[in-house]
C-alpha cells in the first residue's frame, strides 16, 4: 500500500481544484449571459434615441451623425442578435441527448444560440479569424462552439455536469481540461498508487493555474456588466419624449445639456457593447 496515503490527498486536492474551477466558470458564464441581454437591451435604448433625434426638428446635424456612427459600430453586436433569433429554436449538440444534459459518455455541453452568442460576443473571434457575429445560422454557432476549444469539450468521462461550467469546461480563453474528468470515471482510483498519485497531483496544479488566470478575467467580465448596466440606465428618453417640445430649437438650456448628455452617453454605449475580454 505504498503512496495509499499520497494518492488519497493527490485525489482531494484535485477534486477540490475540480469544484473551485466549475465555481468560478460557472460565475462567468452566468456573468457572460448577464453581460449580453444587458447589451442587447441597450442596443434597444440605441434604436430608440436614433428615432428620437432623428425626428426631432431641428436636431442638430451632429447629434443624428454620432448615433448613425454608433449604430454603425454595433453592426456585428446587432448581426449576433439577429443570427440568436434566427437560430431561438436550435441547439447545438454532437449526437443525441442524454436526459442528463450531456451527451452519453462524452460530457459535451450543450450550446445554444444565446449562449453561443453571448460567449462570441464577449470573447472574440472564430478559430478562423473571421468575426463570429459576422457568420449566419449553423456556421455562426458551429463557429462559437468551436471557438470554445475545437472540440475540447468532450471531457472524457463524467464527474462534473458539463451543462453547468460551459465557460470553465471548454475554456472562452481558449482552454480544454480534457482530461480532469478521469477522477469521476474512476481511472485514478483504480490506478497503481504512485502513478495516481502523481497523475492527480499533476492534474490538480495544471488546474490551479488556470484558475489563477481565469479569476481576474471573471472579475473584469463581471465589471464590464456593472458598467455596462449603469450606462444603459441613462439612456431612458422616456421622459424627453413625453415632456420635452419636439422641436429643438424650443429646447431650454438645461433640456440642450440632457440631450447632449444623452448624446455621449450613447457614443459611450457603443465602445462598452463592442469590448471584448481578453
Amino acid at each position: 500500500m505504498f503512496y495509499n496515503g499520497a494518492k488519497k490527498e493527490a485525489i482531494k486536492r484535485l477534486k477540490n481544484a475540480q469544484k473551485s474551477y466549475n465555481e468560478i466558470g460557472q460565475k462567468g458564464n452566468n456573468c457572460a449571459l448577464r453581460l449580453y441581454e444587458s447589451r442587447k437591451k441597450a442596443a434597444s435604448a440605441i434604436d430608440r434615441i436614433e428615432k428620437y433625434v432623428n425626428t426631432l426638428a431641428n436636431t442638430p446635424k451632429e447629434f443624428m451623425r454620432d448615433v448613425a456612427d454608433v449604430k454603425l459600430k454595433i453592426q456585428d453586436f446587432n448581426e449576433a442578435v439577429r443570427i440568436e433569433r434566427e437560430n431561438s429554436a436550435n441547439i447545438i449538440k454532437g449526437a443525441s441527448m442524454a436526459s442528463s444534459g450531456i451527451l452519453a459518455g462524452s460530457g459535451v455541453a450543450v450550446l445554444g444560440p444565446t449562449a453561443a452568442m453571448a460567449i462570441a460576443t464577449t470573447f472574440g473571434t472564430a478559430s478562423t479569424g473571421a468575426a463570429i457575429a459576422s457568420l449566419s445560422g449553423a456556421a455562426a454557432t458551429n463557429a462559437a462552439l468551436a471557438w470554445l476549444g475545437g472540440g475540447a469539450l468532450a471531457a472524457g468521462g463524467g464527474g462534473m455536469a458539463a451543462g453547468n461550467a460551459l465557460l470553465a469546461l471548454a475554456g472562452p480563453i481558449g482552454w480544454g481540461i480534457a482530461g480532469v474528468l478521469i477522477v469521476g470515471g474512476g481511472a485514478l482510483a483504480s490506478s497503481k498508487n504512485k502513478k495516481a498519485a502523481e497523475d492527480a497531483h499533476n492534474c490538480a496544479i495544471d488546474i490551479e493555474k488556470k484558475i489563477s488566470v481565469l479569476k481576474p478575467k471573471v472579475k473584469k467580465l463581471q465589471l464590464l456588466f456593472d458598467r455596462t448596466e449603469q450606462l444603459r440606465k441613462s439612456l431612458e428618453i422616456t421622459s424627453m419624449v413625453n415632456l420635452y417640445p419636439n422641436d429643438y430649437s424650443k429646447f431650454t438650456v438645461e433640456q440642450k445639456q440632457v440631450l447632449g448628455t444623452l448624446i455621449n452617453n450613447t457614443k459611450t454605449m457603443g465602445l462598452l457593447i463592442n469590448e471584448k475580454i481578453s
